[in-house]
């Protein structure tokens, strides 16, 4: 089996070695094999379970959730329960696309209010970022 250092993983995988590490020690990587030298040394699907780790977090998923659909795929686990921790991540998106877009509706307007001219005091922009909630 092809094993490779945190060097060449890192290369392979887009993710840097200091990162790898840190999903070590947040139990989101299994502990690598080392050399009799002390190095690690990471089997083939390593890669893709980084991989995997990199698009869950691109996808807004947190440290815990990622680690507990890593289990769930370690265990061969339920499938409820990743589409469960599917489920919640698209509300938790869709409520986000919600407030970007009141940010988006308030910005535009207030853009269109201000005349870029004069002082601060009174500008649109500026009050509206204050009674943003």
């Amino acid at each position: 089996m092809k094993t490779f250092n945190i060097g060449e993983l890192s290369e392979k995988s887009g993710m840097a070695s200091h990162a790898i590490r840190f999903y070590e020690r947040e139990k989101l990587m299994p502990e690598p094999a080392r050399t009799e030298s002390n190095y690690r040394r990471y089997p083939e699907d390593a890669i893709a379970r980084l991989q995997f780790i990199i698009h869950a977090k691109q996808w807004g998923f947190t440290l815990d959730e990622i680690r507990e659909l890593l289990m769930l795929q370690d265990a061969n686990g339920d499938r409820a329960e990743a589409k469960r921790i599917a489920r919640e991540q698209l509300e938790k998106i869709r409520e986000q696309i919600r407030s970007l877009s009141r940010i988006e509706t308030v910005l535009s307007k207030t853009l269109k209010e201000c005349s870029g001219e004069g002082p601060m005091d009174g500008c649109p922009i500026v009050e509206a970022i204050g009674r943003e909630k």
